[in-house]
């Protein structure tokens, strides 16, 4: 299948995990080519008509030396040099294939916003280019003013300089961000799936009352991503067992879980829209406004390659996963303690005692070590105190690269949390020979698959390390019962 460019609804997140993850192919349609045709040939007469005019990169040099004005053999002859930096970052392997496609992406929707001011066939080529491999990027060292650094690796994938026509710009934009962004905008969202189902697995194990869940709540709280994690909640756990279930109130942690999850979803629509926004909005430095824009033509210098919105959202949803981690903890703590859970206490088979290694007992402490370092990583992504180099313009890093940095790497370690509270819930039940929901069934069969009961002594880390890499995978590629919709 081919993705076609031709409107701005087309630069949707479902188009981009097609381009992204499933590597398919994606061409400018015919409208679009007209159309950047169009800016092309207007930004070329412009140039012409307003020789003069300071133009960043097109009648100025580009960095410290901006402030030069330059002819067109002038012009010529640096574009002809080419970039001066061939990579500059290291460290921290490299980007995933995934990200790096999902930011060239991110400049093909500059391209078709008609701003850049590209010819048809520099478009073309960019293009065609995701046909094949991309630029490997270091993941080490990209933070920057504009994203320049991530840039410098994805100019390898543009058409020879010495065949580049006159533009606008080439990719000075937030490609780095918000094609980053785009994916963790998508990868939450199955993220959440996978949350919602183990923790629906413990409150089945804990047996906690579905009074905590109740419909009712719905219109006292007035919040509607609250409201789906209720119905959510109540869906998964359709069919529990009501007899003998827990007559009292369960702890704090389980009562709280469907505020808390809401949340959750609330971040993650919040990045979606964001993300998708950003997508839509693409802006360069210079920018360029044909006639049919419907301001007058001209050419402006911007600070739009800073994208201030996506570091906000991303720290929202790392926030999110830590609040929620900590209730994970909880409930694994709990579901060990037998006066809290009225299950076995530490979990341990009938006759037997946590000695006998046929127990979850002593895991709910491999838990502390991951949440901290979530802790870390989730602290907002604040403007650099310090200025990023030796330059009069470029004296701001763009933090979208940090956090989303920051994001993905509390979501991994989220996804070893949410491995640990699974295999515990999952042991909880078959410790009391208690049936999985009906509608959490096929997903508990999955987790036990990596992670089956304790029924005799194993490496129980190995087991967490197995669910934990499969959960991720799941995740990050879907189309699996793991990541499966809530009906």
């Amino acid at each position: 299948m081919t993705v076609l460019l031709n409107e701005i609804q087309d630069l949707s997140l479902s188009n981009l995990e097609r381009i992204a993850d499933g590597h398919e192919k994606v061409r400018f349609g015919g409208p679009a080519l007209a159309n950047l045709h169009r800016a092309h040939t207007e930004f070329r007469q412009f140039v012409k008509d307003h020789p003069r005019q300071f133009i960043y990169g097109v009648t100025s040099d580009y960095g410290p030396n901006a402030k030069r004005q330059i002819s067109a053999k002038e012009r010529k002859r640096l574009r002809e040099l080419g970039m001066p930096f061939i990579g500059l970052s290291f460290g921290d392997d490299y980007l995933p294939e995934t990200k790096v496609r999902a930011m060239v992406f991110a400049i093909l929707a500059l391209f078709l916003r008609g701003g850049a001011a590209v010819s048809k066939k520099f478009a073309q080529d960019l293009a065609k280019a995701l046909d094949g491999d991309v630029p490997r990027i270091p993941a080490g060292g990209l933070t920057s003013p504009g994203e320049i650094l991530p840039l410098f690796y994805l100019m390898r994938l543009m058409p020879n300089p010495s065949e580049n026509q006159l533009q606008a710009s080439g990719g000075n934009t937030a490609c780095c961000s918000v094609g980053m962004a785009s994916i963790a905008a998508i990868e939450a969202n199955r993220r959440l799936i996978v949350a919602q189902k183990v923790f629906a697995l413990s409150y089945d194990a804990m047996q906690a009352p579905l009074e905590h869940i109740d419909p009712g709540l719905k219109p006292l709280w007035g919040d509607p991503y609250e409201a789906r994690a209720i119905d959510n909640l109540s869906a998964l756990l359709k069919g529990t067992q009501n007899e003998n279930r827990r007559p009292f109130q369960a702890p704090v942690s389980y009562r709280i879980l469907p505020r808390l999850l809401g949340q959750a979803l609330r971040a993650s629509q919040r990045l979606s829209t964001t993300s998708e926004e950003s997508l839509q909005s693409m802006v360069s430095n210079p920018i360029f406004f044909p006639r049919s824009s419907g301001s007058k033509v001209e050419a402006i210098s911007t600070g739009g390659y800073h994208n201030s919105l996506l570091p906000q959202a991303l720290d929202g949803m790392a926030m999110s996963w830590v609040d929620l981690a900590e209730v994970a903890r909880r409930h694994i703590i709990k579901l060990h303690k037998g006066p809290v859970s009225h299950l076995p206490d530490r979990l341990v088979r009938d006759g037997d005692t946590f000695r006998t290694g046929r127990t979850t007992s002593y895991i709910e402490f491999v838990a502390a070590d991951f949440i901290d370092e979530m802790r870390r990583w989730a602290e907002p992504s604040l403007l650099s105190a310090g200025e990023p180099g030796a330059s009069e313009q470029d004296d701001i890093n763009a933090m979208g690269y940090i956090a989303c940095r920051n994001e993905a790497r509390v979501a991994v370690l989220f996804d070893r949390v949410m491995a640990l509270l699974a295999g515990v819930s999952s042991h909880a039940l078959d410790v009391c020979s208690r049936a999985v929901p009906t509608n959490l069934d096929e997903f508990a069969q999955e987790i036990r698959r990596d992670f089956p009961p304790v029924s005799k002594k194993r490496e129980l880390g190995k087991s967490a390390e197995k669910l934990t890499n499969r959960l991720t995978s799941a995740i990050q590629h879907g189309d699996s019962v793991l990541t499966k919709y809530i009906a």
